[in-house]
């Protein structure tokens, strides 16, 4: 009799964990907005940068997200804006602090004309709250000219 409610007991403290653990991963999946506002440097011109964007985190670790990006003019007469398409990997490192890295494609446009080229970076965020978390982040675009991008904005989870 003895083992069976041992048994019990082991079977409903592992239910517990296991369930403990689905609603901790729940908590950090959803739909997400933020801004952000930096430098853009191309060569040895830079101008003032600013981002939206939306994403979904599919998990703890994996998201998805989808900005439009003006860099500024770089002596053109034209802003270079950007719209890309990224994903995002997060590496938890403390419980409101992440590491992440970015890699996807964006979309450039100058004027009348524009490119796609590839997009990668790196940053760190913060999480004041369980809704809101403080971005620095370093984004290069892999153009003729490479344009790098120091940031830093806001995310707003719902």
């Amino acid at each position: 009799m003895t083992n069976k409610k041992w048994i019990v007991a082991m079977l409903g403290a592992a239910a517990m964990a296991v369930s403990a653990g689905a609603v901790a991963q729940q908590a950090d999946t959803g739909w997400y907005v933020g801004g952000s506002f930096g430098n853009a440097e191309a060569g040895s011109e830079d101008d003032t940068a600013w981002k939206i964007h939306g994403g979904y985190q599919v998990n703890r670790t994996l998201g998805a997200e989808f900005g439009y990006s003006n860099l500024g003019d770089f002596g053109g007469g034209d802003d270079v804006t950007v719209m890309e398409l990224i994903g995002v990997g997060k590496f938890p490192v403390a419980n409101q602090f992440s590491v992440y890295g970015l890699l996807g494609f964006a979309n450039l446009e100058v004027g009348s004309e524009d490119e796609t080229e590839l997009t990668y970076g790196i940053g760190v965020q913060y999480d004041l709250s369980p809704k809101l978390g403080l971005r620095a982040q370093w984004q290069r675009y892999n153009t003729d000219e490479e344009v790098d991008v120091m940031s830093i904005g806001v995310v707003w989870k719902f």
